[in-house]
């Protein structure tokens, strides 16, 4: 390699696929250094840590994110940040998103290791690794609304994310006051915070949204 890489954040929550893209990385940056996350807490408190990293290979199905959220988080935050995404989804509609929402690369887990790795190395020469099929894809009409919404999304703190997911399972305001530890009143000004910025009304509608973001990376 005529580049020099020094350090890389694999985020993804199994441990045994991190570990094959570890070795697949550092088979040919054996100097680099590389730093795991299995959800998005850890994944938000490594990227405060690390801001001079080269790369991020992000799982699309990240623990603490709804849909493209954790991708759209980190394109917000740390735009300069080059971003592969990787998941054993393959579709063609859920790739597009991924590079609309500024991921420079796809992979797919069920690729070879020399696949892996020639994608991971065409991203950090600076170039970008999509299927060709993906030039002549035609985007359905939900496409723009999904990436509007995500976008929203992305934009709760953690906390009032972990309070919209628990709206999610069906939980109500004591409930959550009392798995997370703060007041009700604390509740209702998160649930009045996340209606306000997801652009809707009540609970259900706010569950709606969060429900379509999840189907469409399915």
């Amino acid at each position: 390699m005529n580049f020099q890489v020094g350090k890389i954040i694999i985020a993804d929550d199994h441990p045994m696929f991190r570990n094959a893209l570890k070795q697949s990385i550092t088979s040919d940056h054996n100097t680099c250094i590389i730093i795991e996350c299995e959800s998005l807490d850890s994944l938000r408190a490594e990227l405060k840590t690390h801001q001079d990293a080269d790369l991020l290979v992000l799982d699309l199905n990240m623990p603490g994110a709804e849909g493209f959220s954790s991708l759209v988080y980190v394109q917000n935050k740390y735009p300069q940040l080059p971003v592969v995404m990787i998941s054993a989804n393959d579709k063609l509609d859920v790739i597009g998103t991924a590079k609309s929402f500024g991921a420079l690369g796809y992979i797919s887990k069920s690729a070879s290791i020399e696949n892996i790795r020639d994608a991971i190395n065409s991203v950090l020469a600076g170039d970008t690794c999509f299927p060709s099929e993906l030039d002549d894809f035609d985007y359905n009409q939900e496409h723009e609304g999904l990436l509007e919404m995500t976008k929203k999304v992305s934009e709760l703190t953690p906390q009032q994310y972990r309070v919209l997911q628990m709206i999610k399972q069906g939980l109500l305001n004591k409930q959550i006051a009392y798995d997370l530890k703060i007041s009700e009143a604390t509740v209702k000004a998160h649930v009045t915070a996340i209606m306000r910025k997801l652009g809707v009304n009540n609970r259900t509608q706010a569950v709606m949204k969060v429900v379509a973001i999840d189907l469409g990376k399915n």
